[in-house]
């Protein structure tokens, strides 16, 4: 692996939200079969609460982690940006990469039957990375208890 192969892999590339993520607050996280919802509250431009919370539906979701404690406020390993809130996606995972390997000595047909462009994504949670192997992020916007 080259120098420059070795620095792209793993590098996360902001995606902007179009909310102000509340930054102290925790992510709450719902999984249902293989799909992840993770909503969160959103601020105003005055950092007050907004009416609304914002939400990331993940399908097709193959694997997730997460870790707390991170000595940065932002995933490290990133281009930066000057995006109020963001989630990221890493183009060349070494996680997704393996993934596929086993997956492959597994089941060596499996992508016959599932088509599915997984992707890395990374979401930040107060103190923690939540990283997410998925097919596909939608945001949207709700308000809390709506049931929406």
């Amino acid at each position: 692996m080259t120098m420059t192969a070795a620095l792209q892999t793993d590098r996360a590339f902001a995606i902007r939200l179009p909310v102000w993520q509340a930054p102290n607050d925790h992510v709450q996280m719902t999984f249902v079969r293989d799909a992840l919802r993770a909503e969160f509250p959103t601020w105003t431009k005055n950092a007050n609460y907004s009416k609304y919370n914002g939400v990331l539906d993940f399908s097709c979701v193959w694997g997730l982690r997460l870790e707390r404690n991170k000595h940065l406020h932002y995933y490290a390993n990133r281009e930066e940006d000057e995006f109020v809130s963001v989630y990221w996606v890493v183009p060349e995972s070494s996680w997704l990469e393996n993934l596929i390997k086993q997956r492959d000595l597994a089941s060596p047909g499996w992508r016959k039957h599932d088509r599915s462009d997984y992707k890395h994504y990374i979401i930040q949670s107060n103190d923690h990375y939540v990283e997410i192997i998925a097919g596909d992020v939608h945001f949207s916007k709700r308000r809390p208890n709506s049931g929406q």
